[in-house]
């Protein structure tokens, strides 16, 4: 695997941002799988990793611990939208986050991130929580149609079909988020 992603910068002659989706994205023994990122950071193969361990408690996570004894966390960016960016802002120092709904709210999206960096996390969680509803029915239902659906739904623009391969949201499931995300969008502009 190291050997391949060196490859594959090198042919594209341009680093690689890593994504870390499960413990053993980068093989079954975990603290072999972090010396490979490690390495590749330090080699500058690798400019950032995209952290998106999903857990319970996101304050409570070795695994992420064990990745930042290993890689600063300047390189790191919490990539599971906003439901564990404060914890992993807060408890671990990562200097950001990914966010999908974020495309429904993205003031909001801002400005939650804004409060964490300057460690208003009190802040943070009162514009966290407005995203929850939201981040609930992509959990539940998949990110990617549900955020397709939820632009529409709240007014924002017209999406189109959905891509291929993808499958879209049943009227039931329309009909439960419309609200949600309207909610969202209005507490945006």
């Amino acid at each position: 695997l190291e050997a391949g992603l060196r490859d594959i910068a090198d042919a594209c002659a341009t680093p690689l941002s890593l994504y870390v989706k499960d413990e053993q994205n980068y093989g079954a023994n975990k603290d072999a799988g972090l010396d490979v990122i490690a390495r590749l950071v330090d080699a500058k193969i690798c400019v950032s990793v995209k952290y998106a361990v999903v857990r319970k408690n996101p304050s409570d996570d070795p695994y992420l611990k064990n990745l930042l004894s290993r890689v600063d966390a300047s390189r790191v960016i919490s990539g599971i939208g906003e439901r564990p960016a404060v914890a992993h802002m807060r408890d671990f120092r990562l200097n950001g986050f990914t966010t999908g709904s974020g495309c429904v709210a993205p003031k909001q999206s801002k400005a939650l991130l804004e409060s964490c960096l300057r460690k208003d996390y009190d802040r943070a969680e009162q514009i966290r929580a407005l995203f929850l509803p939201l981040e609930d029915l992509r959990d539940e239902w998949g990110p990617p149609r549900v955020l397709h659906s939820a632009v529409a739904l709240a007014g924002i623009a017209e999406t189109g079909p959905i891509p291929p391969f993808v499958s879209a949201l049943s009227k039931l499931q329309q009909d439960q988020l419309r609200p949600v995300a309207r909610t969202l969008r209005e507490k945006d502009v």
